[in-house]
């Protein structure tokens, strides 16, 4: 059993509101329960709204198995993006998508 946690920072270029959705699939199907939804606010003052959503699973894979992430917008316009590293104020990169995959157990 593993503990399968993302997070994904969502750009919305367009000047409406947009949801994103977000699950796991494991070996190509649907993982039950397991969608998220977040709202990405429309572009404001010529900047893409923005919006981050995290969340996390714990779930049980064998030898072979593979976990997938898949997402979708309602518009199709939102994008996942990774903001470049800055000097003003000085900052490192903030990746588009940051996952973790912790074990946590054996199963008997």
């Amino acid at each position: 059993i593993y503990n399968i946690q993302i997070s994904a920072q969502f750009l919305n270029f367009t000047t409406s509101e947009d949801n994103v959705t977000m699950w796991f699939a494991l070996n190509g199907n649907n993982i039950a329960n397991t969608a998220s939804i977040e709202q990405v606010n429309a572009k404001h003052g010529g900047n893409p709204g923005a919006s981050i959503l995290t969340f996390n699973i714990f779930q049980q894979v064998r030898g072979g198995d593979y976990i997938q992430i898949k997402w979708t917008s309602n518009t199709g316009n939102t994008v996942v993006a990774t903001y470049p590293a800055g000097t003003s104020p000085v900052h490192p990169v903030s990746p588009a998508i940051i996952l973790t995959a912790s074990f946590v157990s054996s199963v008997a």
